[in-house]
């Protein structure tokens, strides 16, 4: 070991005196120094686990009690350092062999499922508790307590409580820039293409030109027997460009007619609608009118075919109904006789204009005294068979109420007594009767009755 020269130069070659009685000594060759090996580097620790995005309390995490605040230890198990203990941190990443330096902790730190303290997770911004968890955890692994109010209110109609937010906190507990419209968060503006990127894309018919098919019984199919929506968009283009590229043939309506499925034609020269068949639309020769030919109909059209007719001939032309041989209709009182009878018999429809014309005119009324109203109610009990003697003698009729034998006299008297009781008494009865006898004297006579 050393720079000293080595065995085999001392002995080939001897040393040399030097000027004044002194040995000197060769010079050392470079090839001939033997060097030692260098250490090999000591190994990287593990590196520290990266914190998951759900926190889950480990509960049989290591305490590690011994280290400072913020960090962990755990056990190398592979290579030269297998079952030596390192230390790491998650807040930044990193990993050591060495202890890290800081007093050692008084309590034990809440660690995760992967390996992470619970300060190196990240709470959510949204407040959104999992169902089954007790106490009401979030889906990011913390509480109701680790969260805080978010910066963009929003109000969540299916709360249980009125005004709370979507993140889960009360109205009041938002701050001032939680309601201001700028700080909701602007969405990302796409265009059209990236939009169409991201959406499904459906496979297309191996047609290079859409053509359609007008004798195919589904509408809008192409002569490929596929649909047109499942057509590329360069095959309707194709179709689409006017002039000789799109491979049309214009046709007026005569030719695309002759195409169509002809239907047998009835032999008619010249339709005309027959205005007293029972079938709207029915010429006179029988046929309907979708059974003429174009010229048929054609000949129907015009000036001439538009004849204006009197009243008088389109009366004639109806179906006459019979009419009652009664030349005024009069309204037939009697209880028993059907409602509108006229006193013929007949009932008011049956009567001719003229009949009708009759009774419409107008009537005087003829006002009437009580000792004439009398004399003919007399009358129609005389007419009746109900007459009772002037002479006062009795009848064998029984009349009247309870069918008791009254003489005239006592009628009268009770006739009298009924119109008093209805005037309110003699006086004003006499009363009446003085007035209308003196409204019957000023009354104008009353026109004779319409011949």
């Amino acid at each position: 070991m050393g720079c000293g020269p080595s065995k085999k130069a001392a002995v080939d070659e001897p040393y040399e005196p030097a000027v004044g009685g002194k040995p000197m000594q060769k010079p050392v060759d470079a090839a001939d120094i033997t060097l030692a090996p260098a250490p090999e580097p000591e190994p990287d620790p593990p590196p520290a686990p990266i914190p998951c995005d759900t926190y889950k309390l480990d509960e049989e995490a290591a305490q590690c009690l011994n280290c400072p605040a913020g960090w962990l230890m755990g056990r190398e198990t592979q290579g030269k350092k297998a079952g030596t203990s390192y230390f790491y941190t998650c807040s930044p990443c990193g990993s050591q062999w060495k202890m890290p330096p800081g007093d050692a902790k008084t309590a034990p730190e809440p660690t995760c499922t992967c390996g992470a303290l619970k300060t190196a997770h990240t709470v959510c911004g949204e407040w959104d508790p999992q169902p089954g968890t007790e106490p009401p955890t979030c889906r990011c692994g913390f509480t109701k307590d680790d969260h805080s109010p978010c910066m963009n209110y929003r109000v969540n109609v299916a709360a249980e409580n009125f005004g709370d937010c979507k993140c889960g906190f009360p109205k009041d507990a938002h701050e001032a820039a939680a309601f201001v419209g700028g700080a909701k968060a602007k969405k990302q503006e796409r265009n059209s293409s990236d939009l169409r990127e991201k959406m499904s894309q459906k496979k297309y018919a191996d047609c290079p030109k859409y053509e359609v098919n007008l004798e195919s019984a589904n509408f809008g199919e192409c002569k490929c027997g596929r649909p047109k929506a499942e057509h590329s968009p360069e095959a309707l283009a194709k179709n689409a460009k006017a002039g000789a590229a799109a491979g049309t043939t214009r046709r007026d309506s005569g030719e695309m007619r002759n195409k169509f499925v002809q239907k047998a034609k009835v032999q008619c020269v010249k339709y005309e609608p027959d205005l007293t068949a029972g079938e709207f639309g029915v010429c006179k020769c029988g046929a309907k009118r979708g059974d003429h030919t174009d010229a048929a109909l054609a000949a129907d059209t015009g000036a001439k075919a538009a004849k204006q007719q009197d009243e008088s001939d389109v009366r004639a032309g109806f179906v006459k109904r019979t009419v009652a041989d009664c030349p005024r209709f009069e309204l037939n009182m009697d209880p028993s006789a059907p409602f509108g009878t006229c006193v013929c018999g007949r009932p008011r429809a049956e009567h001719s204009a003229v009949a009708l014309a009759a009774d419409a005119g107008p009537r005087a009324l003829v006002k009437k005294g009580s000792a004439e109203v009398l004399k003919e109610m007399e009358a129609k009990q005389e007419e009746i068979g109900t007459g009772i003697e002037t002479s006062g003698a009795k009848t064998g009729v029984a009349f009247g109420i309870g069918n008791t034998v009254r003489t005239a006299s006592e009628e009268a008297a009770e006739l009298r007594k009924a119109i008093n009781a209805r005037a309110g008494g003699a006086d004003k009865a006499a009363a009446l009767n003085d007035f209308n006898e003196m409204m019957k004297q000023a009354a104008p006579a009353a026109a004779p009755a319409a011949a």
